[in-house]
């Protein structure tokens, strides 16, 4: 765990998670929380105190070599079975992410069938110029990895929309913990800086996205986060063609193997 959230500046508070707001310490927002000298969202509050299961009773059971008889397992792509209770993400394939990101985006409510593997690619399509300007070549790549990955847990557990999700802190709390999971199973290395950069182009798709898909003129407080550079970007960053669902897994997953060279996920 990093230590008490820095602050940007005089009014500015960041959580280990990067999540941030204005104002004063002594009067934090909903949905922030303080914790002895450390000021904390509820993302990071559920997440202190989650594990998979109940602590109180005894350790789950290993996961069957079918998995077939668990009420709390789902059938991926592979042909594997991985316990939701308990998942052991050493059984994930890239093909099974791949086909997770098939799901749609928005709750399917936009004018046009938008997959998470798009939305995905196109993260990835804006952190890219942050990227090549990166000389350590591994940190770069370490950062595209960030991109494309950063909603792979949504291929199992599903894409929850942001005002649902904010209703539900047992959820974000299981999530991020399934994220640890899969991310250390793939060897995506998780920075404050590459979360930052990663979210910041997170926020930009969705502009991008609202702009092309929705059709809606609403102002959306998240879109605020955007500063003036990131604003040029989302506005003249086109979406491009909707790939249909299998075209969109098949891209998806060709990125997957050219971040994650076949050699490098043997030897991990």
């Amino acid at each position: 765990m990093k230590g008490a959230p820095q602050m940007a500046d005089s009014h500015t508070f960041i959580c280990r998670c990067s999540a941030e707001f204005k104002g004063m310490a002594s009067s934090p927002p909903q949905g922030w929380s303080r914790i002895g000298e450390e000021l904390i969202c509820d993302d990071c509050t559920s997440a202190l105190h989650f594990t998979f299961g109940n602590a109180s009773e005894a350790p789950p059971t290993p996961i069957r070599a079918s998995g077939k008889d668990s009420a709390t397992a789902i059938l991926l792509r592979s042909g594997v079975y991985l316990d939701l209770a308990d998942p052991d993400c050493t059984r994930i394939a890239p093909a099974d992410i791949a086909a997770g990101l098939r799901q749609l985006r928005f709750a399917g409510q936009s004018a046009k069938p938008y997959t998470i593997a798009q939305h995905s690619l196109l993260v990835l399509r804006l952190v890219d110029p942050v990227a090549n300007q990166l000389r350590n070549q591994a940190a770069a790549q370490s950062l595209r990895r960030c991109a494309l990955l950063h909603d792979a847990a949504e291929a199992f557990i599903h894409d929850i929309t942001r005002p649902l999700k904010s209703q539900l802190p047992d959820y974000r709390a299981y999530e991020r913990a399934f994220e640890d999971r899969l991310f250390s199973e793939f060897g995506v290395e998780w920075t404050k800086v590459r979360k930052g950069i990663v979210k910041r182009a997170d926020i930009a798709a969705l502009a991008i996205e609202k702009r092309e898909l929705l059709d809606c003129h609403d102002p959306w407080p998240i879109l605020e986060r955007l500063t003036g550079n990131e604003r040029w970007a989302a506005l003249n960053t086109p979406l491009g063609r909707i790939w249909s669902l299998d075209e969109a897994e098949a891209r998806f997953l060709d990125a997957f193997n050219a971040l994650f060279p076949q050699h490098e996920r043997i030897a991990a």
